[in-house]
């Protein structure tokens, strides 16, 4: 009742929209009025008999004759009337002379005409009968059939559009968020900052977010700024996702997780929607923190001289995100925690405080972080205890916690392809062996001949007895089966991680680089250009010492690294090359004597390498003998 009452008001303030339905209804009055009026003038120009025809069809297509009957009708002379239906040819309705109606149908006709058939000549025979020969417009199909035919033609497009229409609405709902990742709320994650080993740093900095999120009324007490935005910076893999999950654990809050590319859309407009569907929920859900994974996907701000409407997108669901992180109250108590590899690709609006002004950086594990993730890894695998945690942290450095988690379910994969019953400490150094080389052990072993395995023998051996002899790091692992570019390796770690490196450290190191070419010639005198990469690491090293870390006599306390490059003459550098050179002669002195003292070890070691291709632990330790301190083998 209300809303016709509201429809006479619109219509009675409106003069023009009486007037336009009455012009409506006129026209189609007009339309009506002139196809009745087209009817009668075609049915004035058709004759009788068409008219009885197209007036009841049914009482002749209800009788269904062979058409063997309408020609013996027609060669016996007792046709009355014929009518044939233009829209399907060979339909001929009949009436006998006797007042019988009957339709039938002639096989052979075409639209092309019935030549072959009872119909063909039909009109010189209808003039010799003197029966009506007439063409009708007649529907042969049943009201039934008819009507099912109707509803199936407006039916199947309407289902085609309905169809359309479906999708564009679900797509646009997946575009803006309704059916997106973050429309499942995760639960209140388990995890904790004891469960993300490392960070130390990072953890205490998130305690402050931590400490609001438990009770943001005092914050908001005290007048104190809460919290609206951390950016997680740092490498792949160092654990980003799982310090944010960490946060919520211990903040006691729900954790929603996207990604930057969440946010992009078909549509235009949607990627804003997307946003302020987020924001909602995350609001919905409070205390919550919102985490933004690879948030540089949307984090750079885009001129509009750079591109069209992508880019001009991009700036609105930036804008909008900002928008939306400005307008939390403390009480909201929501933190949107954002994560990227990248730091220099976010925008600087989004850094500016209130915003993503909290900067977290994570950093790849030290030494004793890397043991505490082995163990923890190991720990949820069948081991048989073999592995030392130590050996493998020290192998390991720079690897993520990430790449540490892969190198152990690679050796799990390993074992359990080769259906052993445990994982052993051999697993898990192959494991770090293939991420490390990038790759199993190549075919090309099969090529190698016996002299070439026993030069790499030597070559490797060489390395690894002058490292341990001259303290340059502990060798962990010997091995002659070729990965990736290498031949052979030689495994040497640091036992700590300190900075700092001593003179007596990098001199030694020297002489383990020159070791490989060292015993070749000693061995087979001859070198070989498995060396070509050792020398040229070496010589980088040495031109370091003596030109940029103060390791040299020649230049004392000047640094070459920090002189003007227009006074870096020919001579300044024809001198750290000669001092450079005389380092490495040193070193090579100092190698060959380690050599020839323990010929007898490092034939023993190089003859094991070639029994068993890989020599590590306690066997290792026991072929390389007792170091002896560096001024006694100097001496």
């Amino acid at each position: 009742m209300k809303s016709w009452k509201h429809t006479l008001a619109r219509a009675r303030a409106n003069p023009r929209i009486p007037l336009a339905v009455v012009a409506v209804l006129l026209l189609i009055a007009a339309l009506t009025a002139l196809a009745n009026r087209a009817d009668q003038e075609t049915d004035a120009r058709k004759s009788p008999e068409a008219l009885a025809f197209e007036k009841s069809p049914d009482d002749w297509l209800a009788h269904q004759h062979k058409a063997s009957e309408f020609r013996a009708a027609l060669d016996g002379q007792q046709l009355a009337a014929v009518g044939l239906a233009n829209a399907q040819p060979g339909l001929v309705l009949y009436t006998l002379k006797t007042g019988d109606k009957a339709s039938t149908h002639v096989p052979g006709c075409t639209s092309m005409g019935c030549a072959g058939t009872a119909l063909y000549a039909l009109g010189d025979k209808a003039a010799q009968a003197g029966f009506a020969l007439v063409a009708v417009d007649v529907d042969p199909r049943t009201v039934s059939r008819r009507l099912v035919d109707l509803i199936d033609s407006l039916l199947s497009p309407l289902l085609l559009i309905a169809a359309m229409v479906g999708a564009i609405v679900v797509a646009t709902k997946l575009q803006t968020g309704m059916g997106g990742g973050a429309g499942k709320l995760a639960e209140r994650p388990e995890l904790r900052f004891a469960d993300a080993i490392g960070n130390d740093e990072a953890k205490a900095a998130l305690n402050r977010v931590k400490a609001f999120m438990h009770d943001p009324a005092h914050y908001a007490k005290l007048g104190a700024s809460a919290p609206r935005g951390v950016l997680l910076v740092g490498s792949p893999g160092t654990g980003k996702t799982l310090l944010a999950k960490a946060l919520a654990g211990e903040s006691q809050a729900n954790f929603i997780a996207v990604d930057g590319s969440y946010f992009t859309a078909s549509f235009y407009g949607a990627g804003v929607a997307k946003v302020k569907a987020l924001f909602k929920l995350a609001r919905k859900n409070a205390p919550c923190v919102l985490f933004i994974d690879e948030i540089d996907g949307i984090g750079r701000r885009t001129r509009s001289s750079e591109g069209g409407g992508a880019e001009s997108e991009l700036n609105r669901i930036i804008n909008r995100v900002l928008v939306e992180m400005d307008g939390f109250e403390a009480l909201d108590n929501v933190v949107v925690v954002a994560a990227t590899n990248h730091e220099s690709h976010i925008d600087e609006p989004m850094r500016r405080p209130g915003r993503f002004d909290m900067l977290v950086r994570l950093a790849l594990p030290t030494l004793p972080e890397r043991k505490k993730l082995f163990e923890l890894y190991i720990g949820k695998v069948q081991s048989d205890g073999s592995a030392d945690a130590a050996v493998l942290a020290r192998m390991t450095a720079g690897m993520s916690p990430a790449e540490i988690a892969n190198v152990v379910n690679k050796a799990a994969s390993t074992a359990a392809e080769a259906r052993a019953e445990k994982v052993t400490a051999e697993h898990f150094l192959r494991a770090i062996e293939t991420h490390q080389l990038g790759g199993e052990v190549s075919s090309i072993k099969e090529l190698f001949s016996e002299d070439l395995r026993t030069r790499l023998a030597y070559h490797e051996s060489g390395h690894a007895l002058v490292g341990h002899w001259l303290k340059a790091g502990l060798v962990e692992r010997v091995t002659i089966e070729p990965r990736g570019q290498a031949l052979g390796v030689t495994y040497i770690t640091r036992d700590t991680e300190d900075p700092l490196y001593k003179q007596a450290e990098l001199t030694s190191r020297l002489a383990m680089m020159l070791a490989g070419r060292e015993t070749e010639l000693l061995v087979f005198d001859s070198v070989s250009t498995g060396a070509s990469d050792d020398l040229k690491r070496a010589s980088e090293l040495a031109i370091d010492m003596v030109g940029s870390l103060g390791f040299s006599d020649a230049f004392g306390l000047l640094s070459v690294a920090g002189v003007p490059k227009h006074l870096l003459g020919p001579d300044i550098q024809a001198a750290v090359l000669k001092e450079a050179r005389a380092l490495l002669e040193k070193s090579q002195a100092t190698c060959q004597q380690v050599l020839r003292t323990n010929r007898a070890r490092l034939d023993a070691l190089a003859q094991r390498l070639l029994e068993c291709d890989v020599l590590s632990g306690e066997e290792l330790k026991d072929l390389l003998g007792d170091a002896l301190p560096l001024h006694a083998v100097a001496a």
